[in-house]
């Protein structure tokens, strides 16, 4: 990894998700249970992926996608149904819709893109493990997705001048560390001396200024919003109101009768959790994320906590509290060992690993270069637009499309198979 650029963190999951549904439906069938269809959306793939590429090739000089495996967290909390509440679309064919995206994932491995599936861990502990790596030796990455929970990792490390960003795409949205405008525009407004024409040219500082007017110069061409957020905070507040779409609950729940006779259901909300952390701040005046792993600090917590929000018990939101903590923040603290060691082999193995020719992952037809997805569209007049289904004419039965395309480089064998 070249330190100055920033090497950008994909949730792969996200970004594939997030493009199979606006796919055309199809009239008949399920989404993907033809070639045509995961034709398209193979492509689909590539074209987005290509666009952002091209989006942030300024500043960014080496990708890895994150890939999710069997989380660690539906084991160790088996009563807490861990995203237990996530059911499949029925009108989509799931066991294609994996496969090619297996098959995307050797696509990009082959053209220089880490690729990291990590058995037991979810893509989020393996962009974790990357962002503190890369940080620790002075690199600066941005995580692309749309998890909020990833907003945690946004930081800076003054002590190795690099930081950690969180970009939102589809909200063209620029979570960053507080002070990092400010930074910005300091990069920006910084002229080259003599001295650092004759003494520091390529020097580090010099790099990392270009660099900074390098994202200036994109958040100011594309309208990026930038939110700067105490990260601290952020996860703080989190764990005290749960997360609905991971299926994990408030530290405080409780029911209360309405007229009518119901019940009705209530939790912490952010309003509520505000309330919390100002009265711990009051109280305590300052809070880092290490404060949450011992045991007098959850009493002071949960205390705090049933003061505010008047219901259940001390000794049950001490417990809710540390099962939240556990299953919501990436930490080495919570993050299993073996799960650790299997993430930072697998990013010491790939670390000097870089995009040989990023003109190759920057157009869909670079991308699919050599495989049947590319050379198959061709022979049967498939347009290169995804969404131009409509017009595509039947597939030559004697030839069809074949959905694994030319092999490519594979990524490698998870090294998680030695430890469980």
């Amino acid at each position: 990894m070249k330190v100055g650029k920033h090497t950008l963190l994909i949730d792969g999951n996200y970004f594939v998700f997030s493009r199979l549904f606006v796919l055309p439906k199809p009239k008949q069938g399920k989404l993907l249970d033809d070639d045509k269809q995961k034709a398209q959306f193979m492509r689909k793939l590539s074209i987005d992926f290509a666009s952002e590429m091209r989006k942030l090739k300024m500043f960014v000089d080496d990708v890895v996608l994150a890939v999710d495996s069997k989380s660690w967290r539906k084991d160790l909390f088996p009563s807490a149904q861990y995203k237990g509440t996530r059911k499949q679309n029925s009108n989509v064919d799931w066991t294609a819709v994996y496969a090619v995206y297996e098959e995307f994932q050797k696509i990009v491995a082959s053209k220089g893109v880490t690729v990291h599936q990590i058995q037991g861990a979810e893509a989020d502990d393996v962009i974790f493990g990357w962002s503190a790596a890369l940080n620790a030796r002075g690199k600066s990455c941005i995580v692309w997705s749309g998890d909020r929970d990833l907003i945690q990792l946004v930081n800076y490390s003054q002590t190795n001048d690099a930081h950690t960003l969180w970009y939102y795409n589809t909200k063209k949205t620029l979570y960053a560390y507080e002070g990092f405008s400010k930074d910005m525009e300091t990069s920006a407004s910084k002229d080259m001396t003599e001295d650092d024409m004759l003494f520091n040219m390529g020097g580090q500082h010099m790099l990392r200024d270009d660099y900074q007017r390098d994202i200036l110069n994109w958040v100011n061409a594309n309208k990026i919003s930038i939110v700067e957020v105490d990260c601290d905070e952020f996860i703080f507040k989190k764990i005290l109101t749960g997360d609905k779409s991971d299926n994990i609950t408030s530290v405080v729940t409780w029911q209360k009768e309405m007229k009518n006779g119901k019940l009705r259901n209530y939790a912490i909300t952010d309003k509520t959790a505000e309330s919390i952390w100002n009265q711990y701040i009051k109280e305590y005046k300052g809070f880092t994320i290490d404060f949450l792993f011992s045991s007098e600090a959850k009493d002071i917590l949960s205390d705090i906590i049933y003061r505010v929000v008047g219901h259940s018990s001390i000794t049950l939101i001490k417990t809710n509290l540390t099962q939240n903590i556990s299953l919501m923040l990436l930490h080495n603290k919570t993050i299993p060992d073996p799960i650790q060691k299997a993430i930072y082999a697998a990013i010491e193995a790939d670390w000097e690993g870089a995009i040989e020719s990023r003109e190759s992952i920057m157009e869909m037809d670079k991308i699919l270069e050599g495989t049947d997805w590319l050379e198959g569209a061709k022979k049967n007049n498939f347009a290169p637009d995804p969404f131009a289904g409509m017009d595509i004419p039947k597939e030559d039965k004697k030839s069809p499309m074949k959905l694994v395309g030319k092999k490519t480089k594979t990524v490698k064998k998870d090294p998680t198979k030695k430890l469980f």
